[in-house]
């Protein structure tokens, strides 16, 4: 595509896969503002808006807040380096990890192959594997657990009632096909966002990967059935066009 090329706002909502309000949205707190308009006055999207466009749907998919963003971005690129390489560092350790587990995994069933049962340390080994290769740290294992304590394990129903209760509210605008930018669903995300704090302890390392976990495993595995994978995709939305302070 030439540097001279634009977009109408719905032809890049389209390609972006974002609903035109969220882009109006954009434009209204000055995250991506075109200046320049049709002969009709209507927005028109340049290639260095579509540009920032992208930097801003890959900083939020690193769980970077919007009020935070256009600093990022007009900070300069190096910040934006900067958080794009600690991400990419998270996923690198990640990977070592996995294929360590990996590799675990191949052992047992070599031995299961060859002697019918795999030895005790094999076992031991293959948890230690699996341990390291899960999405929390230890240390941040350990803060869950404290966190359990310190609610109890009736502090610990509530939430998660409360968590079936808010994914049932976004279930709720998606069938009545409401656009994740709409107030009353921004609502619902402030919501789910301050029970997810007080769940973790605004811990955002440990929300962090508690979405990653979401992610990788799926929503109803990682959530034992609390949030459906048509919820969890609509909450991303509902984040991306305006995440909650």
């Amino acid at each position: 595509m030439g540097d001279g090329r634009t977009w109408r706002v719905g032809e890049l909502a389209t390609a972006a896969g974002l609903t035109v309000r969220a882009l109006h949205h954009f434009d209204e707190i000055g995250l991506v503002r075109p200046v320049a308009r049709s002969p009709a006055g209507h927005r028109l999207y340049t290639a260095p808006d579509v540009r920032r466009l992208y930097r801003v749907l890959s900083l939020r998919q690193l769980g970077v807040p919007l009020a935070e963003i256009g600093e990022a971005l007009d900070g300069g690129v190096d910040d934006v380096e900067q958080a794009v390489r600690a991400q990419l560092g998270q996923v690198d350790d990640h990977l070592v990890r996995l294929r360590e587990l990996r590799r675990r995994l191949d052992a047992l069933l070599r031995a299961r192959a060859e002697v019918g049962e795999p030895t005790i340390d094999q076992l031991l080994e293959t948890m230690e594997a699996m341990m390291a290769a899960s999405y929390f740290t230890p240390e941040q294992m350990d803060r869950l657990r404290e966190r359990h304590r310190e609610a109890g394990d009736a502090g610990f129903a509530r939430w998660q009632a409360r968590w079936a209760e808010l994914a049932a509210e976004v279930q709720s605008h998606v069938d009545a096909g409401r656009d994740p930018a709409d107030p009353a669903a921004q609502e619902t995300a402030r919501r789910w966002t301050a029970l997810m704090d007080r769940m973790t302890g605004g811990d955002r390392g440990i929300l962090s990967a508690m979405y990653a976990s979401i992610d990788g495993k799926g929503p109803e595995a990682a959530t034992r059935g609390v949030v459906t994978a048509q919820v969890w995709e609509y909450v991303k939305r509902t984040f991306a066009v305006g995440y909650p302070a």
